[in-house]
């Protein structure tokens, strides 16, 4: 399937999206990109793309950008969707790297899917959402640079209208100094590589700041290959006190590790709560600070009360009390058994993004060569369960549409493409969520044919 292939990052900008397509990446490999698109309006969707080449070093002549033949002839019906892969277009340059921007009459969310063409257990690949909501300033909650084999490349593109001076101040114990790009052309993307920082043992965050609105992804590779996360920055505004983490997954060689960063210059006292499970979490995260949480390497922080859920597969709100929050999450097979070669980052949802009307972008039922599979996870976040309207579209027609359903008895329910029977085998399309209470939706992809890194995560978008 698509994950063959590369990075990006994408913006979504009232109707402008962007996202970085790169050939040659620092984790191992040659990388490509693709992408599938949906059209969260209520009318056709008229589409064009241009395509802008790499900023190397964040200083760069701007580039006014190249058309690319769209899919679809650049028409994606209401609630349907298009997908996008330049090793299928004759027309794309081989080896390029650089951004595309797609503009639209109609809002659009997308899902950017990358791989490199590697294969067996060097293979790795990983997918993240649009990012919908370009900032001036952005919170990446972890950033690494020298952490045994693994390091952190930040995909910097300006989604503003003129050049931006970028800067990028690292936190945390051992943090390198505030470095800056200088001029970063409209649309174009710079990569930013801690791997070239010549530092070691750090594992921290960053904050990155513009006059100009950035779009950011940040990869999270070992340099020894066959692993690979990636996560979209977090516009600071996301901060806020209560943060949700639907997909929690501690069970046989499964296992979740999490970071919560306190945004705010004060102190936060932070609960850690797990959905139908009575185990808990409780303690203080300095200002500005940080805490790193995972039950089988380090356990119950120092200072901290409660204990883990153990044979778990829920959600997990956390709760700051005097401060604001952001949360990233892994989820991999790193528990006993496990080989750690799946690996899957999240961004926990603050209350503003929890809503009734919610898309999956990307749903396939063994799709392609590889048999791609899609799960999503619903939560309810008030704790109670949600009746839920699934409508899909895509290549082939669903078996049900729309498909009703609820979180069962718990407030959080995963859906599986292969055996609900929603979905035909080899099904490519998205899947429109209705819930009669506020959720929040995580999905994955993964293939089980093929060796390495297959497992690839991303968010929903809440749909107005």
């Amino acid at each position: 399937m698509r994950r063959k292939t590369g990075f990006g990052v994408v913006a979504l900008l009232a109707g402008v999206f962007c996202f970085s397509h790169l050939a040659l990446a620092a984790p191992p490999g040659s990388w490509t990109t693709d992408f599938t698109l949906f059209n969260l309006g209520s009318a056709e969707a008229n589409f064009s793309m241009n395509r802008y080449a790499l900023c190397p070093g964040g200083s760069c002549t701007a580039d006014t950008g190249t058309a690319v033949t769209p899919p679809n002839s650049g028409k994606i019906p209401a609630n349907g969707s298009a997908y996008y892969n330049p090793i299928f277009d004759a027309g794309f340059p081989t080896g390029y790297s650089g951004s595309i921007v797609v503009s639209s009459d109609q809002q659009l969310a997308g899902t950017v899917t990358l791989g490199n063409g590697l294969t067996g257990a060097a293979y790795a690949s990983d997918a993240y959402s649009a990012v919908t909501a370009p900032s001036t300033s952005i919170i990446l909650p972890i950033v690494m640079a020298g952490l045994g084999p693994w390091n952190t490349r930040m995909s910097i593109q300006n989604t503003g209208g003129t050049d931006a001076a970028v800067q990028i101040q690292y936190v945390g114990s051992g943090a390198p100094p505030t470095s800056n790009l200088a001029a970063l052309p409209p649309n174009m993307t710079a990569w930013v590589d801690q791997a070239d920082l010549g530092i070691s043992n750090f594992n921290g965050s960053a904050i990155i700041t513009s006059a100009q609105q950035l779009a950011i992804v940040v990869e999270e590779y070992k340099s020894t290959g066959g692993v690979l996360l990636a996560y979209n920055g977090l516009p600071s505004t996301d901060a806020g006190p209560t943060v949700y983490m639907p997909g929690y997954l501690d069970q046989g060689i499964w296992a979740t590790d999490f970071t919560v960063v306190n945004t705010s210059a004060t102190a936060a006292t932070v609960a850690i709560s797990f959905a139908g499970s009575s185990a808990s979490l409780a303690g203080t995260i300095a200002a500005n600070g940080a805490q790193y949480f995972n039950r089988i390497t380090t356990g119950v922080p120092s200072g901290w009360t409660g204990s883990f859920p153990q044979n778990y597969y829920g959600a997990a709100t956390v709760t700051a009390t005097g401060g604001n929050v952001v949360v990233v999450y892994n989820i991999a097979n790193s528990g006993p058994g496990g080989g750690g070669n799946l690996q899957v980052a999240y961004l926990g949802f603050p209350t503003s993004k929890a809503v009734k009307n919610v898309v999956v972008p990307l749903v396939e039922n063994e799709y392609g060569a590889g048999q791609w599979v899609t799960t999503y996870t619903v939560q309810s976040v008030d704790g109670n369960p949600a009746t839920l309207t699934l409508t899909y579209a895509g290549n082939l027609t669903p078996t049900c549409n729309p498909c009703n359903a609820t979180t069962g008895a718990l407030p959080t329910r995963t859906f599986n493409q292969k055996s609900d029977g929603h979905v035909p085998t080899g099904f490519l399309g998205g899947v429109s969520i209705a819930s009669d209470k506020n959720i929040v939706v995580i999905a994955d992809q993964t293939s089980f044919l093929l060796g390495g890194d297959t497992a690839a995560g991303f968010a929903g978008f809440a749909k107005n």
